[in-house]
C-alpha cells in the first residue's frame, strides 16, 4: 500500500504539461473521499444514506465563505468545513436512530432537497442559485499539482483513519449492527452510538470532500450537491464495493473517467452508467475491488511470493537420513538448546529470542523443520509423528545430549512427540503457547481449504503473524519470516493444520519426568487457558505459567521471561 499512495504523490510531477489530466485525478481523489464516508455509513454500519450529497454541500459553503470572507487559512477552511458536516451528521444522526431501511432512505433524501433549497434561499449569502465563482486556493503557488497534492494529502489521512476504525472495536461493532441490529445489542453493543459515530464521520469525510472540490474547482452552486450528486456517490460506492476502503476509489475512477472516454459518442451518460451499475449489481454484486484483490492474490501475489521466497539460506546444513535440515547455531556454553518453531515459521523466528540468550552459557540449535524454511521437503503425508522422527535425527546427527527442548505452537506438540520418545535425553521441556497435548479441533474439510489461501498471499501471512505478535513491531522482521513462512511445502499449508489435530500425547505424558514448564501469553487469540492447563497438569512436573497482555509468541514478546525459565529446575 505504501507504494501505491507513493505512486500517487508523484504522479502529478509526471503531468506538469498536462494540468487537465492532474484536474481530473483531483475529482477521483475527492469523489473517492465522499464515498469512504458513504461506505462507513452504508457499507459498514448498515444504515441508509441517499441524501449524502447535502453534507459535500455543508462542507464546500462553510470553507468557501471562511476563507473567501474572513481568509482563514485553506487547510483550516477545509477541516471547519469537515467538522461542520460532522455536527450536521450528528444532529441528522439522531433522528434518523427511530428510521431504517426506505424510510431513512426517503429520511436523507429529503435532507439533500432541503439544503439545496436552503443554500439557494439565501443569495445573498451563497450567492443562491448562481452559486460562488471565482473561490480561491490561497495556498502556495495555487497551482494544480498543490491541489492534487492537497486532496491527495486528505484522501490519505481519511484512509488511514478509517482504515484503523474499520479494524478496531468500532469497525466489530458497526459490522455487528449491520449483519443483526437485535443481536448486536444483546451482545453490548451500544446501538445507538455507532451508529450516529458512523453517520458523523461519513458525513465529515463528505464535508471535506465538498471543500476540496469548491477550492479545487473554483465554482460551487446549490445544484452542484443536489439528489442526482447523492444518487451518483451511492454508485460510485456499489461500483467500487460497499464494506471496502479500495473499493470507493475505483468507483470515483469509473465515475470520473466515463464522461470523457465516451465524450465523443451520443450515447447517454446517465444510460451508460446506469448500465454499468446494473451490471455490477447483477454479476459483480462484491464490486470491483473484490475482483481487484482476487486477481491480486491469485496472479501478482503469486510472482511476489515466488520472488520472496527464493532468499538465500543464512544457516547451516546438516545431512540426515530425513534429508538435509537447515538449522542456525548460537553460542558456545555447556548447556545444550534446541528450538522448535511453529507453523508457517522458521528458524529465523528465533533470532530476536536467542541474541537475548548468554553465549558463554548455553549452546543454542534453532532448526527448520522438513517442510519449512530451507530445509527439504519431507514425502508423503505430513503428520506430527514425521516432524517427530526429523527432529530425533536431527539431534542424533549433531549429537546433542541431556538438553533443553523448547518447542512454540506445532513446534510444542513435536516437542511433546519427541519428549515422549525419548525423556531421558532431555534436561527440561518448554512450551511456549504450544498446541495441546491431546491435539487441536479438527474442522471441517471447506475450512482447510482457507488456510491454502495464504501460499499465494504474502500480505495475508504477514497480518496473520504479526496479529499473533502484538507486542513486537520490528516490520523487517516480520517481512522475514514472512518470506520463509512462503518457503512452506505446498503440501504442508493444508497438511499442518490437519497435523495437528491427528496425534495425542496424553496417555504417554507421564513418561516425561524431567520439569515441564508451558508459557502461556493470555492474549493468545489462537489458544486458551483450559488446554494449555491440562497441558501442564498432564506430566508430572508441569507447571502453567501464564503471562498477563502476551499474545501467541511470547519468545519475541517477552523473551527476558522466557529466558528466565531456561535454567530453572536445571541440574
Amino acid at each position: 500500500m505504501f507504494w501505491i499512495w507513493l505512486i500517487l504523490a508523484l504522479l502529478p510531477f509526471l503531468l506538469l504539461q498536462n494540468a487537465f489530466i492532474i484536474t481530473i485525478l483531483s475529482l477521483v481523489g475527492i469523489y473517492a473521499l465522499a464515498a469512504l464516508g458513504l461506505n462507513l455509513i452504508m457499507g459498514y454500519s448498515g444504515q441508509i444514506s441517499i441524501g449524502h450529497a447535502a453534507f459535500m454541500s455543508i462542507g464546500a459553503y462553510t470553507s468557501t465563505l471562511l476563507v473567501m470572507h474572513y481568509n482563514i487559512p485553506i487547510v483550516f477552511g477545509i477541516l471547519l468545513g469537515g467538522i461542520t458536516a460532522f455536527i450536521f451528521g450528528i444532529l441528522i444522526g439522531f433522528p434518523a436512530l427511530r428510521l431504517s431501511g426506505f424510510y431513512l432512505a426517503i429520511a436523507t433524501m429529503g435532507f439533500v432537497v432541503a439544503i439545496e433549497q436552503l443554500f439557494s434561499y439565501l443569495e445573498h449569502i451563497t450567492g443562491g442559485h448562481a452559486g460562488i465563482r471565482n473561490i480561491p486556493f490561497p495556498f502556495l503557488w495555487n497551482s494544480d499539482v498543490e491541489k492534487y497534492l492537497l486532496v491527495i494529502a486528505f484522501l490519505f489521512v481519511a484512509y488511514v483513519v478509517a482504515d484503523r476504525l474499520i479494524n478496531s472495536k468500532t469497525g466489530r461493532a458497526w459490522m455487528a449492527i449491520r449483519e443483526n441490529e437485535t443481536a448486536a445489542s444483546v451482545m453490548g453493543v451500544n446501538i445507538a452510538w455507532y451508529k450516529v459515530l458512523a453517520f458523523a464521520i461519513g458525513s465529515m469525510f463528505a464535508g471535506i470532500a465538498g471543500a476540496l472540490y469548491a477550492h479545487v474547482i473554483g465554482y460551487i452552486a446549490p445544484s452542484d450537491f443536489g439528489i442526482a450528486k447523492s444518487l451518483d456517490l451511492l454508485a460510485i460506492s456499489v461500483i467500487g464495493g460497499m464494506a471496502s476502503v479500495d473499493g470507493p476509489f475505483y468507483g470515483a475512477l469509473i465515475y470520473v473517467a466515463m464522461p470523457f472516454l465516451f465524450s465523443r459518442s451520443n450515447f447517454s451518460l446517465t444510460i451508460i452508467f446506469g448500465a454499468l451499475l446494473i451490471f455490477v449489481v447483477l454479476f459483480m454484486p462484491l464490486g470491483i475491488s473484490f475482483y481487484v484483490k482476487m486477481f491480486r492474490m491469485n496472479y501478482l501475489n503469486a510472482i511476489i511470493a515466488y520472488l520472496k521466497k527464493s532468499r538465500r539460506p543464512f544457516g547451516t546444513f546438516v545431512q540426515t537420513h530425513v534429508g538435509r535440515i537447515h538449522y542456525i547455531k548460537h553460542g558456545n556454553g555447556n548447556i545444550p538448546v534446541v528450538l522448535v518453531h511453529g507453523n508457517f515459521a522458521s528458524s529465523r523466528f528465533f533470532e530476536p529470542f536467542i541474541q537475548k540468550i548468554p553465549k558463554d552459557q548455553f549452546t543454542v540449535y534453532a532448526l527448520d523443520l522438513p517442510n519449512f524454511g530451507f530445509s527439504d521437503e519431507l514425502p508423503g503425508d505430513v503428520s506430527i509423528e514425521k516432524y517427530v522422527d526429523a527432529l530425533e535425527k536431527f539431534v542424533d546427527t549433531l549429537g546433542i545430549k541431556n538438553f533443553i527442548l523448547l518447542g512454540h505452537s506445532l513446534g510444542g506438540a513435536v516437542a511433546m512427540g519427541y519428549a515422549v520418545r525419548h525423556p531421558k535425553n532431555l534436561a527440561k521441556l518448554i512450551l511456549v503457547d504450544p498446541a495441546p497435548i491431546f491435539g487441536m479441533p479438527r474442522y471441517d474439510e471447506s475450512a482447510y481449504k482457507i488456510v491454502d489461501v495464504y501460499r499465494k498471499n504474502p500480505d495475508m501471512i504477514k497480518r496473520a503473524l504479526m496479529m499473533n505478535a502484538p507486542n513486537y513491531d520490528d516490520e523487517k522482521f516480520f517481512d522475514k519470516i514472512t518470506s520463509d513462512a512462503l518457503r512452506m511445502a505446498k503440501k504442508a499449508f493444508i497438511g499442518n493444520a490437519k497435523a495437528l489435530a491427528d496425534y495425542n500425547y496424553t496417555d504417554k505424558a507421564f513418561l516425561v519426568e524431567v520439569p515441564v514448564v508451558v508459557i502461556y501469553g493470555d492474549k493468545d487469540v489462537i489458544l486458551d487457558y483450559e488446554s494449555m492447563k491440562k497441558t501442564a497438569e498432564a506430566f508430572p512436573q508441569g507447571k502453567l505459567i501464564v503471562l498477563k497482555d502476551i499474545g501467541h509468541s511470547p519468545v519475541i514478546e517477552a523473551p527476558e521471561e522466557v529466558i528466565k525459565h531456561l535454567t530453572d529446575g536445571v541440574t
